[in-house]
């Protein structure tokens, strides 16, 4: 019953929108406003996730609702909701602003080195909810790409679907999945190496 109310839920918002945006297509551009207050606070929490900084958050927020605005014609409703249509711009416009940053920090790790570790011995290691093996996960998703870490962000923290995040990220399902799977393995293998260099300075 809870599922079915929170469908209900979301096919009511998402009819809403068609409305606001038909509205605002048909000249009301004062129509505008109403739905981007609707959807503001969901797309900034997604871009502060990646950009910490609550100004330089906003700010790609505002763009992305800018954005959204010039290109509204361009809105397809069969192909995703308005939320997820919104989501899409602000992780371009997130993803071109943190590419533009200084790649120091980012992790290499060997491709082959990472293909070694069995699923199980992955699962276990970042499974492990100890504050110091908590402390070691953060930094090891600090030290990805940033589209590596909004991929981890938009599955694990927005939980969406696989078709969602690939309509988002501009890829497929299988990719994602597999992407996925290879990067908890990366992860994996930055915790054993940032434990392995605490170890020799202890």
């Amino acid at each position: 019953m809870k599922m079915k109310r929170t469908a209900d839920i979301r096919k009511i918002i998402d009819t809403d929108d068609t409305v606001l945006i038909q509205r605002v297509l048909d000249g009301h551009t004062e129509q505008f406003r109403p739905l981007a207050d609707r959807h503001a606070h969901r797309v900034q929490k997604f871009v502060a996730r990646m950009i910490p900084l609550s100004e330089d958050a906003e700010e790609v927020t505002q763009d992305t609702l800018v954005s959204a605005f010039q290109s509204l014609a361009r809105f397809d409703a069969e192909r995703a909701s308005f939320r997820t249509w919104l989501l899409r711009i602000a992780y371009h416009i997130a993803l071109k602003r943190l590419r533009k940053a200084s790649r120091k920090g980012w992790t290499q790790v060997e491709e082959n080195d990472i293909e070694e570790y069995p699923d199980l011995e992955t699962d276990t290691m970042l499974n492990d909810t100890t504050s110091e093996r908590i402390t070691r996960l953060k930094q090891a998703v600090s030290q990805l790409a940033p589209d590596d870490q909004m991929l981890l962000s938009l599955y694990y923290h927005d939980e969406l679907p696989f078709r969602e995040i690939a309509y988002i990220v501009d890829s497929n399902d299988s990719y994602l999945r597999s992407r996925l799977q290879w990067l908890r393995k990366k992860i994996h293998q930055t915790i054993i190496n940032l434990e392995h260099n605490e170890s020799k300075h202890n």
